[in-house]
């Protein structure tokens, strides 16, 4: 991520000048003013960083930007919102303490948000309508806040009966003290990106924007900003970002559907003014994967999937730009919310090849630290040193002497009889042990050791063993060391250990192969 140099939170130039002191007061108010802690989440939500994607545009005459709306305490936009329409309902005096019910219909981060600023508003119940797109992830938290879940249909249109917003009305409806928190509709939604979130814009980039690129879904995102930056920026652009198949922009229903999430609709919002958006871009979901995830590689932004439409449709607007102009282009993208909401999906590369959702750069990157940089190699190439062992009949203080002298982290536990693997004894756990008073020096290692052994039928379970033997590919090894710290290797019968390999003798191996370049 850009450093506090290329952060447009502080620019040096106007710190002698009045507007550097508004800015200051503005955007840094909780920072510079008041180091107290504050009393809950909701004194920092906003006031969010602007910061300069320097390697993610290859033309070094456009200045592309990015406001990190996912660094607001909920981790997405939604925040500014949820409070907007908290302040609202609190002064008509609508919510009632520990009686009240918030029914949603939302694709998951307005949720969140309501849910998370519940302890400080009137510890309210959440009802919340989530399409069955959502990623599991989204939905667990949902979970650990208390949240009230109903899945819906990704295909019902708006009007339909089965849709997330003909429920959430009848929900309200039944309930008693229930309200409809519409973010298709409620003007709150509007306003508070209009009063607030347009002004910081004006405020860090000091009134010099060309061009406004934002992800569509309820509208009232790029409605507010744009309604209020066109007013005082003569000649801006505002580009609208929806997901192919979405209907946002025409209200067309269209066959297909779309992954990425917290973008797109199959019907056009209420409070979406299309009067304000120059042109329209529709984004892949390939295209949305593919440039999150560059964000997060390349410029340490650890930003969600419809933050990687954005800049993948400003990415495209830029190709549109002639190539010699004398100003250089300043473009603002909205980045919504964290990518830590999805790590079954968009952190996943697993998923992501599933879905078919890497581009060819993000795909051959995966293959190679997959397979290709092991070129079929096996553990047998690790040259590894003949296993030491220990009898299940030694003590603990032999097996920490052996451990401490040979400098090993384990050692495996070998049945004297028929050479068997048993389990295996660890540094870490017999030490820990020791200093509790929990176990001595004399007693014997089969007391503490982990075993392999299968429980019997009464107990069921299986064993806690997986095989590993000269044979299994490296690329394998690999896999298996992003769950486990170290492996025991036997023959194919399981019969003798042969060895202990760890992920260092994995990197040894690799940077002895390939003595140049990054490997790992």
């Amino acid at each position: 991520m850009a450093d506090t140099r290329d952060s447009l939170e502080f620019p040096r130039e106007k710190r002698q000048k009045g507007l550097f002191l508004q800015h200051i007061r503005t955007t840094q108010e909780h920072d510079y003013q008041d180091r107290t802690p504050s009393y809950h989440g909701c004194c920092t939500i906003g006031n969010t960083p602007i910061i300069r994607l320097n390697n993610t545009s290859n033309r070094a005459q456009i200045e592309l930007l990015a406001k990190t709306e996912f660094s607001n305490p909920g981790g997405s936009i939604k925040d500014r919102v949820a409070q907007r329409v908290l302040d609202n309902l609190k002064a008509a005096n609508k919510i009632k303490d520990s009686v009240t019910t918030l029914v949603i219909p939302s694709s998951g981060n307005l949720v969140i948000s309501l849910a998370l600023l519940a302890p400080q508003n009137g510890c309210y119940k959440v009802i919340g309508l989530i399409p069955e797109r959502t990623s599991e992830d989204r939905i667990h938290l949902l979970k650990s806040l208390g949240v009230e879940i109903v899945r819906t249909l990704i295909e019902a249109h708006a009007d339909s009966a089965e849709s997330q917003f003909s429920i959430a009305k009848k929900i309200a409806t039944d309930l008693p003290d229930a309200i409809l928190v519409d973010e298709f509709a409620d003007g709150a939604n509007v306003q508070v990106h209009s009063q607030e979130t347009a002004e910081e814009i004006l405020i860090q980039c000091e009134g010099r924007l060309d061009v406004l690129v934002v992800g569509v879904e309820t509208g009232g995102t790029i409605t507010g900003i744009a309604r209020t930056l066109k007013a005082r920026i003569p000649g801006l652009k505002v580009v609208g970002v929806e997901p192919e198949h979405s209907s946002v922009q025409d209200g067309v229903s269209r066959a297909g559907a779309w992954k990425v999430e917290d973008i797109g609709g199959n019907f056009t919002p209420s409070i979406l003014d299309k009067s304000l958006i120059d042109e329209w871009i529709q984004v892949s979901d390939q295209d949305s994967y593919s440039t999150a995830r560059q964000l997060i590689r390349e410029e340490g932004i650890f930003c969600g999937p419809s933050s990687g439409s954005v800049v993948a449709a400003a990415l495209r607007y830029i190709q549109t730009l002639p190539k010699d102009g004398n100003q250089k282009p300043r473009i603002l993208t909205i980045l919504n919310d964290t990518a830590r909401n999805y790590s079954s999906t968009l952190l996943s590369d697993d998923w992501l090849l599933e879905h078919d959702l890497m581009d060819e750069t993000m795909a051959k990157s995966v293959a190679y630290h997959r397979h290709e940089k092991y070129r079929a190699a096996s553990v047998e190439d690790l040259q590894l040193p003949a296993a030491v062992t220990v009898p299940p009949a030694a003590t603990i203080g032999y097996a920490l002497d052996l451990m401490m002298t040979r400098e090993f982290s384990q050692l495996p536990v070998i049945n004297p009889t028929n050479r068997k693997l048993m389990g295996y004894i660890s540094l870490t756990t017999l030490t820990t042990l020791l200093e509790e008073g929990r176990a001595q020096e004399s007693d014997l290692v089969s007391k503490w050791m982990f075993s392999f052994l299968k429980k019997n039928n009464k107990g069921g379970g299986a064993p806690r063993y997986q095989m590993i033997t000269p044979n299994t590919p490296l690329a394998d090894l690999s896999t298996f060391f992003e769950k486990h710290s170290f492996a025991l290797v036997t023959d194919d019968q399981r019969r003798w250990c042969l060895g202990v390999a760890t992920k260092y003798d994995l990197m040894t191996f690799l940077n002895r192969r390939q003595s140049s370049g990054r490997v790992f």
